[in-house]
């Protein structure tokens, strides 16, 4: 697990009527862990969630997180389904055993980041090239 940092901070950026769980939004927010959380639908744009506990399969499905920094994030197995990481900074991130079906990783900085198992389906790569693997 990676320790809380002092100092972390998450900005939220809210566009239109919130679909996700405000309590797990609060959550990450006050103390960078949010295990199991479902953030369906957050808008987390270029939130500063370094080294974030996002552990228990968070559900991501949906969301935009572009040019968020995740580095160091544990997102094990997380539902990524639809959700856009364009410009997102996941440098050694874990993003293991997570679901990418229609997920936007364009420009996404995926250095050092953990990709065992990934389910990718329908999803931009970084260099904008698209991987069908498992459709």
């Amino acid at each position: 697990m990676h320790p809380i940092l002092p100092g972390l901070v998450l900005a939220l950026i809210p566009t239109g009527l919130a679909a996700w769980d405000e309590s797990a939004v609060a959550q990450l927010k006050d103390t960078g862990r949010c295990e199991g959380c479902d953030l369906t639908k957050a808008d987390l744009r270029w939130a500063a969630v370094y080294a974030a506990e996002l552990g228990g399969a968070p559900n991501l499905v949906n969301g935009v997180l572009d040019g968020s920094d995740l580095s160091g994030a544990n997102l094990y197995g997380a539902n990524l389904e639809g959700t856009s990481l364009r410009d997102a900074n996941l440098t050694g991130a874990d993003l293991s055993w997570s679901v990418m079906f229609g997920t936007d990783l364009t420009g996404a900085d995926l250095t050092g980041a953990k990709l065992t198992g990934i389910a990718f389906c329908d999803t931009i790569m970084p260099d904008g090239s698209k991987n069908d693997a498992q459709c």
